[in-house]
């Protein structure tokens, strides 16, 4: 097999790899969409499922980026932007390959930037919870007592704070 034909193989292998990343990639940025319409609108409950289908896209994603790396190593390329723009650039046979990585590259920005919104909105809800919670146990540790008269009883701490 030539330089060219092997070039050739690897270009279409490469170019249908890409392909498949950048619709996985719709599919994270679709669950992250949702996720955020859950996390707007405080319906938790879907939170669990579309974490779950967030993972098996990641998971599918990491694969398919092996996949990418390993093909690129056998164009002789490392998985730098630079490397593989220069490698696309070096023939026609790779002119197959540029749209799918521009879109990739657009995507994965696009996700990234979704999934840190998204994590922006959990950590502040997870700060609001943790307030709520903290008022909540404090006036739960003044409540008043009351003794087997009905009167009100001074509730004493349950802590020990050292021994002779």
């Amino acid at each position: 097999m030539t330089q060219n034909e092997l070039a050739a193989q690897i270009s279409a292998r490469l170019s249908v790899l890409m392909t498949e990343e950048v619709a996985s990639l719709r599919a994270a940025i679709g669950h992250l969409d949702a996720e955020r319409r859950a996390l707007e609108s405080g319906d938790v409950d879907t939170l669990p499922v579309l974490a779950a289908r967030k993972s098996e896209v990641y998971g599918r994603l990491a694969q398919l980026g092996d996949a990418r790396t390993a093909l690129l190593a056998r164009a002789g390329v490392k998985p730098a932007k630079a490397d593989i723009d220069a490698l696309f650039a070096s023939g026609p046979e790779w002119a197959a390959c540029c749209k799918p990585f521009a879109d990739l590259l657009d995507l994965a920005r696009e996700a990234h930037d979704a999934n840190q919104a998204n994590g922006l909105m959990i950590r502040a809800q997870m700060k609001s919870s943790q307030q709520a919670l903290a008022v909540l146990m404090s006036a739960a540790e003044q409540a008043s007592t009351y003794g087997p008269d009905g009167q009100s009883m001074a509730r004493t701490s349950r802590r020990s704070f050292g021994s002779a």
